[in-house]
Protein backbone atom coordinates (compact mmCIF):
# COMPACT_ATOMS: atom_id res chain seq x y z
CA UNK A 1 0.00 0.00 0.00
CA UNK A 2 2.87 2.36 0.89
CA UNK A 3 4.47 1.61 -2.51
CA UNK A 4 1.33 2.66 -4.40
CA UNK A 5 1.09 5.80 -2.29
CA UNK A 6 4.61 6.81 -3.34
CA UNK A 7 3.83 6.10 -6.99
CA UNK A 8 0.71 8.28 -6.74
CA UNK A 9 2.71 11.19 -5.31
CA UNK A 10 5.33 10.87 -8.05
CA UNK A 11 2.64 10.92 -10.74
CA UNK A 12 1.18 14.10 -9.25
CA UNK A 13 4.52 15.89 -9.39
CA UNK A 14 5.22 14.64 -12.90
CA UNK A 15 1.85 15.94 -14.11
CA UNK A 16 2.38 19.42 -12.63
CA UNK A 17 2.41 21.95 -15.48
CA UNK A 18 4.48 24.67 -13.77
CA UNK A 19 8.01 25.30 -12.56
CA UNK A 20 9.79 27.99 -10.53
CA UNK A 21 13.32 27.58 -12.03
CA UNK A 22 16.48 27.58 -9.99
CA UNK A 23 18.00 30.94 -9.07
CA UNK A 24 20.72 30.52 -11.69
CA UNK A 25 18.23 29.56 -14.41
CA UNK A 26 15.84 32.40 -13.55
CA UNK A 27 18.60 35.01 -13.89
CA UNK A 28 19.33 34.10 -17.52
CA UNK A 29 16.78 35.21 -20.13
CA UNK A 30 18.05 32.57 -22.54
CA UNK A 31 16.17 30.09 -20.30
CA UNK A 32 12.88 31.96 -20.80
CA UNK A 33 10.26 31.74 -23.51
CA UNK A 34 7.81 34.61 -23.73
CA UNK A 35 4.45 34.77 -25.50
CA UNK A 36 2.72 38.16 -25.48
CA UNK A 37 -0.77 38.55 -26.91
CA UNK A 38 -2.41 41.95 -27.34
CA UNK A 39 -6.05 41.58 -28.37
CA UNK A 40 -7.72 44.54 -30.02
CA UNK A 41 -11.41 44.51 -30.81
CA UNK A 42 -14.22 46.90 -31.53
CA UNK A 43 -14.12 48.82 -28.23
CA UNK A 44 -13.92 52.49 -29.11
CA UNK A 45 -11.15 53.54 -26.75
CA UNK A 46 -9.54 50.41 -25.34
CA UNK A 47 -8.03 47.03 -26.10
CA UNK A 48 -9.70 43.77 -25.14
CA UNK A 49 -6.75 42.38 -23.18
CA UNK A 50 -2.98 42.19 -22.79
CA UNK A 51 -1.59 38.84 -21.65
CA UNK A 52 2.02 37.69 -21.28
CA UNK A 53 2.94 34.05 -20.70
CA UNK A 54 6.32 32.94 -19.39
CA UNK A 55 7.63 29.36 -19.79
CA UNK A 56 10.85 27.41 -19.96
CA UNK A 57 9.73 25.96 -23.29
CA UNK A 58 7.89 23.08 -21.61
CA UNK A 59 6.28 24.32 -18.41
CA UNK A 60 4.76 27.61 -17.28
CA UNK A 61 6.91 29.58 -14.84
CA UNK A 62 5.58 30.88 -11.53
CA UNK A 63 8.21 33.10 -9.93
CA UNK A 64 7.18 36.13 -7.88
CA UNK A 65 10.70 37.53 -8.31
CA UNK A 66 10.33 37.85 -12.08
CA UNK A 67 8.50 40.98 -13.20
CA UNK A 68 7.28 41.95 -16.67
CA UNK A 69 6.72 45.62 -17.47
CA UNK A 70 4.79 47.34 -20.22
CA UNK A 71 6.00 50.85 -21.09
CA UNK A 72 7.59 51.06 -17.64
CA UNK A 73 4.60 49.82 -15.63
CA UNK A 74 4.51 46.33 -14.05
CA UNK A 75 2.01 43.72 -15.16
CA UNK A 76 0.20 41.68 -12.50
CA UNK A 77 1.05 38.00 -12.16
CA UNK A 78 -2.25 36.14 -11.87
CA UNK A 79 -2.40 32.39 -11.28
CA UNK A 80 -5.57 30.44 -11.95
CA UNK A 81 -5.87 26.96 -10.44
CA UNK A 82 -7.28 24.20 -12.63
CA UNK A 83 -8.07 20.57 -11.97
CA UNK A 84 -5.88 18.68 -9.52
CA UNK A 85 -2.47 20.42 -9.30
CA UNK A 86 -2.52 22.33 -12.61
CA UNK A 87 -1.96 26.07 -12.45
CA UNK A 88 -2.20 28.65 -15.22
CA UNK A 89 -0.07 31.77 -14.63
CA UNK A 90 -0.40 34.90 -16.76
CA UNK A 91 0.95 38.43 -16.55
CA UNK A 92 -1.81 40.90 -17.32
CA UNK A 93 -3.03 44.46 -16.83
CA UNK A 94 -6.34 46.28 -16.54
CA UNK A 95 -4.85 49.40 -18.17
CA UNK A 96 -6.01 48.71 -21.70
CA UNK A 97 -5.90 52.07 -23.43
CA UNK A 98 -4.58 51.95 -26.98
CA UNK A 99 -1.02 53.20 -27.46
CA UNK A 100 1.13 54.13 -30.41
CA UNK A 101 3.55 51.35 -29.42
CA UNK A 102 4.05 48.66 -26.77
CA UNK A 103 7.48 48.05 -25.21
CA UNK A 104 7.94 45.12 -22.81
CA UNK A 105 10.82 44.56 -20.39
CA UNK A 106 11.57 41.84 -17.86
CA UNK A 107 13.19 42.26 -14.46
CA UNK A 108 14.88 39.09 -13.24
CA UNK A 109 15.40 38.03 -9.59
CA UNK A 110 18.90 39.56 -9.58
CA UNK A 111 17.26 42.93 -10.45
CA UNK A 112 18.72 43.08 -13.96
CA UNK A 113 16.34 44.51 -16.57
CA UNK A 114 16.18 43.31 -20.18
CA UNK A 115 14.08 44.34 -23.18
CA UNK A 116 11.96 41.44 -24.40
CA UNK A 117 9.46 42.69 -27.00
CA UNK A 118 8.26 45.68 -29.01
CA UNK A 119 5.40 46.28 -31.39
CA UNK A 120 4.03 49.35 -33.14
CA UNK A 121 0.58 48.48 -34.50
CA UNK A 122 -0.47 49.38 -37.99
CA UNK A 123 -3.34 51.80 -38.23
CA UNK A 124 -6.39 49.83 -39.37
CA UNK A 125 -8.34 51.61 -42.10
CA UNK A 126 -10.74 48.76 -42.93
CA UNK A 127 -14.44 49.55 -42.89
CA UNK A 128 -17.06 46.80 -42.92
CA UNK A 129 -20.73 47.25 -43.63
CA UNK A 130 -22.86 44.55 -42.00
CA UNK A 131 -26.63 44.66 -42.58
CA UNK A 132 -28.22 44.15 -39.16
CA UNK A 133 -30.62 41.32 -40.12
CA UNK A 134 -31.00 38.60 -42.71
CA UNK A 135 -33.93 36.90 -44.36
CA UNK A 136 -34.17 33.12 -44.52
CA UNK A 137 -35.21 33.51 -48.16
CA UNK A 138 -32.22 35.57 -49.34
CA UNK A 139 -28.44 35.40 -49.38
CA UNK A 140 -26.78 37.58 -46.75
CA UNK A 141 -24.15 39.94 -48.22
CA UNK A 142 -21.79 42.32 -46.46
CA UNK A 143 -19.18 44.67 -47.92
CA UNK A 144 -15.85 46.23 -46.98
CA UNK A 145 -13.63 49.04 -48.23
CA UNK A 146 -10.23 50.62 -47.47
CA UNK A 147 -9.09 47.26 -46.18
CA UNK A 148 -5.41 47.06 -45.17
CA UNK A 149 -5.38 43.76 -43.28
CA UNK A 150 -5.44 40.09 -44.13
CA UNK A 151 -8.31 38.73 -42.09
CA UNK A 152 -9.20 35.12 -41.37
CA UNK A 153 -12.99 34.98 -41.35
CA UNK A 154 -15.27 32.41 -39.76
CA UNK A 155 -19.06 32.36 -40.09
CA UNK A 156 -21.24 30.05 -38.07
CA UNK A 157 -24.90 29.87 -37.10
CA UNK A 158 -27.03 29.40 -34.05
CA UNK A 159 -30.01 27.17 -34.82
CA UNK A 160 -33.19 25.68 -33.41
CA UNK A 161 -34.74 22.34 -34.30
CA UNK A 162 -37.60 22.45 -36.76
CA UNK A 163 -39.71 20.19 -34.58
CA UNK A 164 -38.77 21.95 -31.32
CA UNK A 165 -38.19 25.75 -31.45
CA UNK A 166 -36.90 25.71 -27.87
CA UNK A 167 -34.01 23.33 -28.64
CA UNK A 168 -31.02 25.50 -29.62
CA UNK A 169 -27.54 24.50 -30.76
CA UNK A 170 -24.78 25.42 -33.19
CA UNK A 171 -21.48 27.19 -32.73
CA UNK A 172 -18.05 28.10 -33.99
CA UNK A 173 -16.70 24.56 -34.13
CA UNK A 174 -19.56 22.98 -36.03
CA UNK A 175 -18.71 21.17 -39.25
CA UNK A 176 -20.81 23.71 -41.16
CA UNK A 177 -18.64 26.70 -40.13
CA UNK A 178 -17.53 28.76 -43.14
CA UNK A 179 -13.84 29.72 -43.44
CA UNK A 180 -12.62 32.47 -45.77
CA UNK A 181 -9.68 34.90 -46.05
CA UNK A 182 -10.32 38.61 -46.61
CA UNK A 183 -7.37 40.35 -48.27
CA UNK A 184 -8.72 42.66 -50.98
CA UNK A 185 -8.87 46.44 -50.56
CA UNK A 186 -12.60 46.37 -51.23
CA UNK A 187 -15.12 43.65 -51.89
CA UNK A 188 -18.05 41.69 -50.55
CA UNK A 189 -18.98 38.24 -49.32
CA UNK A 190 -22.31 36.43 -49.56
CA UNK A 191 -23.59 33.71 -47.26
CA UNK A 192 -25.84 31.53 -49.39
CA UNK A 193 -29.40 31.05 -48.14
CA UNK A 194 -28.88 27.29 -48.31
CA UNK A 195 -26.57 27.71 -45.28
CA UNK A 196 -29.48 28.71 -43.04
CA UNK A 197 -31.39 25.43 -43.11
CA UNK A 198 -30.86 21.71 -43.21
CA UNK A 199 -33.18 18.73 -42.78
CA UNK A 200 -33.37 19.21 -38.99
CA UNK A 201 -32.57 22.84 -38.12
CA UNK A 202 -33.17 26.50 -39.00
CA UNK A 203 -30.83 29.40 -38.24
CA UNK A 204 -31.68 31.98 -35.55
CA UNK A 205 -28.57 34.09 -36.13
CA UNK A 206 -25.24 34.26 -37.94
CA UNK A 207 -22.00 35.00 -36.13
CA UNK A 208 -19.23 36.61 -38.20
CA UNK A 209 -15.73 36.60 -36.71
CA UNK A 210 -12.79 38.30 -38.45
CA UNK A 211 -9.31 38.37 -36.99
CA UNK A 212 -5.90 39.43 -38.23
CA UNK A 213 -2.56 38.88 -36.49
CA UNK A 214 0.41 41.26 -36.66
CA UNK A 215 3.84 40.24 -35.32
CA UNK A 216 6.34 42.44 -33.48
CA UNK A 217 10.01 42.30 -32.49
CA UNK A 218 11.40 39.86 -29.92
CA UNK A 219 14.75 39.95 -28.10
CA UNK A 220 16.78 37.20 -29.83
CA UNK A 221 18.38 36.26 -26.50
CA UNK A 222 15.08 34.72 -25.41
CA UNK A 223 14.30 31.09 -26.19
CA UNK A 224 13.21 30.30 -29.74
CA UNK A 225 9.49 30.54 -30.48
CA UNK A 226 9.08 33.58 -28.23
CA UNK A 227 6.47 35.88 -29.82
CA UNK A 228 4.59 39.14 -29.52
CA UNK A 229 1.42 39.58 -31.55
CA UNK A 230 -1.50 41.95 -31.87
CA UNK A 231 -4.69 40.07 -32.63
CA UNK A 232 -7.26 42.34 -34.26
CA UNK A 233 -10.64 40.77 -33.57
CA UNK A 234 -14.08 41.70 -34.85
CA UNK A 235 -17.32 39.83 -34.14
CA UNK A 236 -20.83 40.58 -35.34
CA UNK A 237 -24.08 38.82 -34.57
CA UNK A 238 -26.68 39.03 -37.34
CA UNK A 239 -30.20 38.02 -36.36
CA UNK A 240 -32.86 36.51 -38.61
CA UNK A 241 -35.63 38.90 -39.55
CA UNK A 242 -38.80 38.40 -37.51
Amino acid sequence: MKYYHIIFILLIFQSCNTTTLSEKEANNISNLQVEIIIEDGTNQNSLNKINAFLTNGKKSIINDNIQIQLNGKPLELFVRTGNYYDKYPVYRTDELERRESYYFEIILPDSTKHPIAFIKPSKITSKFNFPTNFSLDKDYTFEWENNNLTGDMEIWKGVHKKDNPNAHSGGRYAESTIHHTIKNDSGNYSVQKSFYKDSLTVADYLKIRINSIENGLINPELMVNSTITIDYLMEKTIWVEK
